[in-house]
């Protein structure tokens, strides 16, 4: 101390030098020592960076005044104890570079803290210059210090104190610089689903560029997280459901398939287009797509679409539903082909009974006669009765002929004055009721021989 404070701590040097040749590890000895090889310029980075016994603190301070980067050679020697004083020399004296290849290699989120986070005045306001040395770093941190790591550890540990600073915007751009600028992480899944999640929440505008440009991420969640409420990319989910169908994502035939589902449900429940949705299905032509899409127009009263679509799915799970609107459109000619389709595998009253009156409002009474004749689980009465209150006569007289109910067919011929047909169904009926019907109709049609018949 006494050599130094008289500026002759040079003369000291042969005795420091022979002191650590054998062995001496004081750490008094090896201060001054560096003190000495820093003052006269003798390779001091070597030493502050290699020798293992001398204070930083001491070392550190001496440095400063006399050139900074030495300082913060001695302050990072330090191992943590001089982060304090390293971060301030390094704002002081622009090191930032240095700096954030320091904050990468240290993967201390306590100390990314304090560099990271905005700093207020006694008002509530940002210190400007300090915001200017803050924006800095983080440019160091991005464009160099993190790019040329090759630890899994140390990219991780800085976007998680990117994150925990609420550094969205900046956040975007170091993953970008990691991920789209080529790295040995531009594969990694987390930093794919981070990437994109970080612009849904920060920047929007630049999901549908990183879908389009990223390849392993988690599909599903991320196109649940873009359609919902908070967020409502709706296109953005329906690219990366139509992505991840294709082969070269995904070889499983079952899952492209749910993937084209999903996309599709994009379209009919969230974006409601259902001429792009039909132009989608038409497109990959999948059963389970087109079932999803009948039931979706369905649900928007487009019928005679929805039947189609059904009829393209092989489809009968909601026959009911899709009688009921046929009925109410009556659209029964367009009904008919998803009945006959239902047939194939359903054996229900409702199917058999809702064709035969499709056929009924259709006139098509030779495929209804061949139909009632062969096999079938219609309630032929009941819709025979239904026919006949609506007028449908040539339709109902069929029916009723192939349940041998000669009372109801005899009223049929009687409104298609077909009077002689007419009395000779109610011979066979033979009761009273139906003789007085027909005897009235033959004489109000002045058919008396045949009213005479009827007695």
């Amino acid at each position: 101390e006494i050599a130094e404070t008289r500026n002759r701590l040079r003369m000291l040097q042969p005795w420091l030098e022979a002191r650590v040749a054998t062995g001496s590890t004081e750490p008094g000895t090896h201060n001054s020592l560096g003190k000495i090889y820093i003052q006269m310029n003798k390779d001091p980075k070597a030493f502050l960076t290699n020798n293992m016994f001398y204070e930083p603190k001491v070392l550190g301070p001496f440095c400063e005044s006399l050139d900074p980067s030495l300082a913060f050679v001695a302050y990072k020697k330090g191992a943590g104890e001089c982060d304090d004083e390293l971060i301030k020399i390094s704002f002081t004296h622009g090191l930032f570079r240095d700096l954030a290849r320091y904050l990468v290699e240290r993967q201390d989120l306590e100390l990314w803290a304090k560099v990271l986070t905005k700093e207020e005045g006694e008002e509530g306001d940002i210190d400007a210059e300090k915001e200017a040395q803050r924006r800095q770093l983080i440019d160091q941190v991005v464009e160099w210090a993190l790019p040329e790591s090759e630890s899994a550890d140390e990219v991780s540990c800085t976007v998680k104190a990117f994150m925990a600073a609420d550094l969205p915007g900046e956040l975007i751009v170091l993953l970008e610089r990691i991920i789209l600028q080529g790295s040995d992480f531009s594969d990694n899944k987390n930093l794919q689903n981070l990437l994109i999640l970080t612009a849904i929440r920060a920047d929007h505008t630049k999901v549908a560029s990183y879908i389009d440009q990223l390849d392993n991420f988690d599909a599903k969640d991320i196109a649940l997280i873009c359609v919902s409420e908070s967020h409502m990319l709706y296109e953005e989910a329906f690219t990366i459901y139509v992505k991840f169908a294709r082969p070269e994502h995904t070889t499983d035939k079952d899952e492209q398939i749910e993937m084209q589902v999903l996309a599709m449900g994009v379209l009919v429940d969230f974006m409601k287009d259902l001429d792009r949705a039909k132009t989608f299905a038409n497109q990959v032509d999948e059963k389970p797509v087109w079932s999803k899409l009948g039931n979706a127009q369905l649900e928007e009263k487009m019928a005679a679409d929805a039947i189609l679509s059904f009829i393209s799915a092989e489809d009968a799970s909601e026959y009911v539903r899709v009688c009921a609107e046929a009925n109410e459109a009556e659209i029964y000619a367009e009904v008919i082909p998803f009945l006959k389709m239902a047939r194939k595998n359903l054996q229900e009253n409702l199917l058999d009974t809702e064709l035969i009156y499709a056929y009924a409002k259709t006139n098509n009474l030779t495929d209804l006669e061949k139909f009632v004749n062969g096999p079938n689980v219609a309630n032929i009465q009941s819709i025979g009765d239904r026919c006949f209150s609506e007028g449908l006569y040539n339709a109902s007289k069929l029916l009723f002929k192939s349940i041998n109910n000669n009372s109801k067919l005899a009223l049929c011929h009687i409104h298609l004055e077909e009077y002689r047909e007419a009395v000779a169904a109610a011979s066979l009926a033979n009761n009273v009721s139906t003789w007085k019907q027909v005897c009235f109709a033959c004489l109000k049609a002045s058919e008396f021989r045949l009213a005479a018949t009827c007695g």
